[in-house]
């Protein structure tokens, strides 16, 4: 037993000496994506929060908060896992009400929000009370002018939940417009009807992966996503899948730094 106390003393060392000056969990990068036609008469500024986990405190949660409120949001979208104990629905409240007042704001749930135990109900009450409307199986219509009108359908997730396609769009079953999709999981993908990828002005927003959130020489605990992270080409539908912003188990990342993406949406 003795034998393994100096190897395992090292690589706790070793482990402390990553976290010191190799983690990037402080580093938030704001990126900025153009989808649809440049000359697009219609526009939609997007922002996606994906993964905050939250802290409360945490030093990337303000810098997330700063960003959003210095940008000219049509739309916010919460795309799962930003609370994941109920303890911290206290902060998840303090963090929605210095979110941009006039923006127009939507979550849907991750896995985390399930295996937390929080009862979906009492998340969409709360998130209603701090003027977030929180879609489950779920799609409304947002933008109210002529010609502007888009379709948000949030999907349950993949794992603690259970996505429904059908469902989801029961009250727009015939809808031939821009169409805006939000599920946690990426996989969520194999859920939707051939018919839907097919038809065009449609984006799919996800989360999840976290870019792997630990990768070293290429190599990540993800491996089960063709796709760890931004546009994932090769596939009918577009879709973007965000690096995520907090961290899951272990508060670290490394060479998959937070990420809050941007859009603008032309058509």
């Amino acid at each position: 037993m003795t034998k393994l106390v100096i190897p395992i003393m090292l690589g706790c060392f070793l482990v402390v000496l990553v976290a010191l000056f190799f983690d990037e969990s402080r580093e938030l990068e704001v990126t900025r994506h153009r989808f649809g036609p440049e000359k697009g008469s219609t526009r939609w500024r997007i922002a996606q929060v994906s993964d905050l986990h939250l802290l409360g405190k945490a030093e990337v949660e303000a810098k997330t908060v700063q960003v959003l409120n210095q940008e000219p949001l049509d739309l916010l979208v919460l795309t799962g896992d930003i609370v994941t104990h109920r303890e911290r629905m206290a902060d998840l409240g303090l963090f929605l009400q210095r979110l941009p007042g006039g923006t127009q704001k939507i979550a849907i749930l991750g896995n985390w929000e399930y295996w937390a135990g929080i009862n979906p109900r009492d998340l969409r009450a709360y998130y209603a009370r701090h003027g977030v409307t929180l879609l489950v199986n779920e799609s409304m219509v947002v933008g109210g002018e002529a010609g502007r009108e888009l379709l948000v359908v949030g999907l349950d997730d993949a794992r603690g939940g259970r996505p429904d396609w059908e469902r989801a769009v029961a009250d727009h079953p015939e809808w031939e417009g821009p169409m805006l999709i939000l599920a946690h999981n990426p996989l969520t993908l194999h859920v939707i009807p051939a018919k839907v990828h097919q038809k065009a002005q449609r984006l799919m927003l996800a989360g999840h992966t976290h870019g792997g959130q630990i990768v070293v020489f290429g190599l990540h605990a993800r491996r089960e996503y063709p796709c760890l992270s931004g546009w994932c080409n090769g596939l009918v539908m577009p879709l973007y899948v965000s690096r995520g912003i907090g961290t899951s188990v272990i508060p670290l990342r490394l060479n998959a730094r937070p990420e809050l993406p941007l859009f603008e949406w032309r058509w």
